[in-house]
């Protein structure tokens, strides 16, 4: 303000003049020389002309050199102009900036698309437990990281704290805008997903090769199991189900409430087959030992005691202040999240966790013993996690057998942790010289730390700049937008909320117009008089299944998402209530009245039965041939079931189960006699369980149902036929008109009838209603026309 001044005031004192570039009038006429003289050697100085201000200011007893004020203690040099940007104080100090501003050099950044990924192969079994029982040592907790160069170059670790306390004192939405601006890959975000954990996941996937939606050896026919552990909202999970669909199915494991999972906002990949779970103490804790217990019992008893195919950990939580140390303070959701995994990856699974730095003992002796129980890991940080973060993944491929001991050395650890006791903290699960002498496995810690920390500090330092200069912005963030997401095979799309249509314009853009038409088709009631001329001509060409729900409950369904399903009754779709169905179901079933118990101890619940299925989750399979769509129900259903069910929010589905027409009819249909809690005795059809995990610890006595009606479907189109060999005792499809014959799978596609076709031409057989028909003379006359045993074809 004072130079301010003095200069206004020089400028009102000067004659206006002629002027002369770089020397001013006043001056030149204070020599009193001509203006195209230079004043003589002998000359004195002009003396220096006072402005009013300073003339002012010396009156009221101001000295020059000394500061202002009545004691002279103010301030000796005026108030510089300000240099404050955005949101930072007037006093902030920016010199760690313009310190970075002179160490970045934007050729130390690498950009591409495809990523390198190292791996490491172990050729060790899993540690045992006599391995194990010296290992662990104890000592006080620690707080302090700068110290920790056993598996880094120092200067990396150095580099990294030194970058990291650059924006201590910044405000956080400059560090946020600089960040946005600067990362080469932020503009892809989360791409059509939940948020950028779901892209993280894709990335992940592409670069190691798909291992975990195609993992080597995976029959496609089965369910692809997976867990997510510590991951809400859920965008791992989302991506999954968007690229597997129905065909995988998910267990989570997460804290509740803000950090829960968000089902409702899963657009692109549907959750009906994910099931959230929260253990016994039901808050997700993943500390918890009974916790870890239950959800391990729970995985087991939905894979039939085999495992997840994978699991997936993504935990964290907020280190304000601390960002130093978070390693440190990430140690026991380090160890729970890995231990974990070696409790539910089945043999031959993989497992992908986050993790921080890597520069403790504690952390890498943990990497350590998921090294010697896989067959193989990777350390990598993917395009889409921030440079400039600690972030990075570890992968590992291929489960090893006998990890058993390692689980219970980890458990003991996580016991000591859990007491919190700053005195007796676990310093480390490997010894020290154990992780030094294992040559190739220190070498890949110590390059991998050397690598990232080094990545790091590029990212921390370009941020840095990019926070001192606002009118900088990273010009490639389109082009590796569209390059990344088509390399890892994502549409370059944005998220969409769906759209819910009515459920009569829905069924015209998913459902053909003659399967459309033929809906209101009545079935074919079997009698006395038609029985030979019906199923009896061919019986090799029908299927049956028992039905027992009431007289109007044989209808259509129709799924759009979750629990929007709705049914077909009397040509108005109504909503149809406690069922979930993934989006673009369009099914053919009955609700059951299922029962446990006896007599008066009977217990009811109802049950979504499936007889037959056009679309299932998106998937057509409605010209597939009537066994292969039950085997695809089946699936279907068994991904669907969910670990437990609470009426009346949700309904169990099940699908129905089908039954040839041959001599064995009385043995599949499993008919017994019983009495209902009204006393009146009847046969119950008990259906297989074991594609069903029981939901709860009461369950032990089987299901039930009283069937009131036999439904037989047909599995060919005319003119073909399906016959058994008398020869072989094997069924083939034989076309009378051309003689043409094939086997099994070789049938032909115009041989199998499609939804449309079964249900047109499906027989009713109201069989508790006919007097005329008995169950056993339909035994008989199936053995009859059946007199050949046939093999499993």
């Amino acid at each position: 303000m004072m130079e301010s001044r003095l200069s206004k005031s020089s400028e009102s004192d000067a004659d206006d003049g002629p002027r002369v570039e770089g020397i001013s009038n006043s001056r030149k006429r204070s020599y009193n020389c001509p203006e195209d003289e230079s004043p003589p050697e002998d000359c004195p100085p002009p003396e220096k002309k006072l402005s009013v201000a300073f003339r002012m200011m010396q009156n009221m007893g101001y000295l020059q050199g000394q500061g202002l004020g009545k004691k002279g203690d103010g301030i000796v040099e005026p108030v510089k102009a300000s240099q404050q940007k955005g949101r930072r104080g007037l006093g902030h100090d920016n010199s760690k900036f313009v310190e970075a501003t002179c160490k970045w050099n934007p050729n130390d950044e690498v950009v591409k698309v495809k990523e390198d990924m190292s791996w490491i192969t172990n050729e060790e079994e899993p540690p045992s437990a006599d391995d194990l029982k010296d290992w662990l040592a104890r000592g006080p907790h620690k707080e302090v990281i700068d110290d920790e160069t056993l598996f880094c170059e120092p200067e990396i670790l150095q580099q990294v704290m030194s970058c990291k306390a650059i924006f201590d004192d910044l405000d956080k939405m400059d560090m946020h805008r600089a960040r946005t601006r600067c990362n080469p890959f932020e503009t892809i975000r989360g791409a059509i997903f939940l948020n950028r954990a779901a892209v993280k996941m894709a990335n992940i996937d592409k670069a190691s090769g798909f291992i975990f939606t195609q993992p080597k050896d995976f029959n496609p026919q089965d369910i692809l199991y997976f867990a997510d552990v510590c991951a809400g909202p859920g965008g791992f999970s989302e991506y999954i189900l968007w690229r597997k669909k129905w065909h995988a199915k998910g267990f989570g494991f997460t804290l509740r409430d803000t950090n829960d999972f968000k089902l409702d906002d899963f657009y692109a990949g549907n959750p009906e087959t994910f099931h959230p779970f929260y253990g016994p103490k039901d808050d997700g804790n993943v500390y918890d030992p009974d916790n870890q217990q239950a959800f391990q019992q729970l995985i087991m008893e939905h894979t039939k005691g085999l495992g997840v195919h994978f699991m997936m950990s993504d935990g964290g939580f907020s280190v304000e202040g601390k960002q130093a140390i978070q390693e440190i303070l990430s140690k026991q959701l380090y160890l729970c999240q890995c231990l974990v995994a070696l409790k539910i990856v089945q043999r031959g699974g993989n497992f992908v966790t986050k993790l921080f730095d890597l520069f403790t003992p504690f952390s890498v002796g943990l990497v350590y013993l998921l090294y010697r129980c896989f067959e193989r890991i990777s350390i990598f940080k993917p395009n889409t996690s921030r440079p400039a973060n600690s972030e990075r993944y570890l992968i590992c491929q291929g489960r090893k057998n006998d990890v058993n001991d390692v689980i219970s050395y980890l458990e003991e650890a996580n016991e000591i942790l859990l007491r919190g006791d700053k005195d007796d903290d676990v310093t480390e699960l490997v010894p020290l010289e154990l992780l030094q002498d294992a040559d190739e496995f220190y070498k890949y810690i110590f390059t991998s730390n050397n690598s990232l920390g080094s990545k790091q500090v590029v990212g921390l330092l370009k941020i840095a700049v990019y926070c001192e200069d606002r009118t900088l912005a990273e010009t490639r963030q389109a082009q590796m937008r569209k390059e990344c997401l088509e390399h890892w095979n994502l549409p370059n799309q944005s998220r969409i909320v769906p759209k819910y249509p009515t459920p009569g314009d829905k069924l015209e853009n998913i459902v053909r117009a003659t399967t459309r038409q033929a809906m209101n088709t009545p079935a074919q009631v079997l009698t006395i008089d038609n029985l030979e001329s019906t199923i009896l001509t061919r019986p090799c060409e029908f299927y049956c299944v028992l039905c027992g729900g009431a007289d109007t409950a044989m209808t259509f369904y129709l799924g759009m998402g979750r629990n929007k399903v709705f049914r077909l009754v009397k040509n108005t779709w109504e909503r149809a209530p406690n069922i979930e169905l993934p989006p673009d179901t369009f099914i053919y079933g009955e609700i059951v009245q299922e029962m446990r118990g006896t007599q008066r101890s009977i217990r009811k619940t109802e049950a979504l039965h499936i007889v037959d299925a056009y679309l299932l989750g998106g998937e057509v399979v409605s010209h597939k041939y009537l066994p292969d769509r039950y085997a695809l129900i089946n699936k279907f259903c068994q991904a669907l079931w969910k670990p437990e069910y609470k009426p009346p929010s949700s309904c169990p589905v099940r699908a129905k189960e089908l039954h040839p027409l041959d001599r064995d009819l009385p043995e599949r249909l499993r008919l017994r006699p019983c009495t209902l809690k009204n006393g009146k005795k009847t046969h119950g059809y008990y259906p297989d369980e074991s594609a069903y995990p029981r939901r709860a610890t009461s369950e032990s006595e089987p299901i039930f149902f009283v069937p009131n009606t036999v439904l037989f479907l047909k599995t060919t189109n005319p003119p073909w036929r399906r016959v058994i060999s008398k020869r072989t005792g094997y069924h083939y499809f034989f076309n009378p008109n051309n003689n043409e014959t094939h086997y099994g799978s070789r049938r032909p596609y115009d041989a199998c009838a499609s939804f449309r076709e079964t249900f047109v031409h499906r027989i009713e057989w109201p069989w508790l209603e006919d007097q005329k028909i008995s169950i056993d003379y339909l035994y008989e006359k199936v053995k009859e026309q059946c007199s050949v045993d046939s093999p499993n074809d």
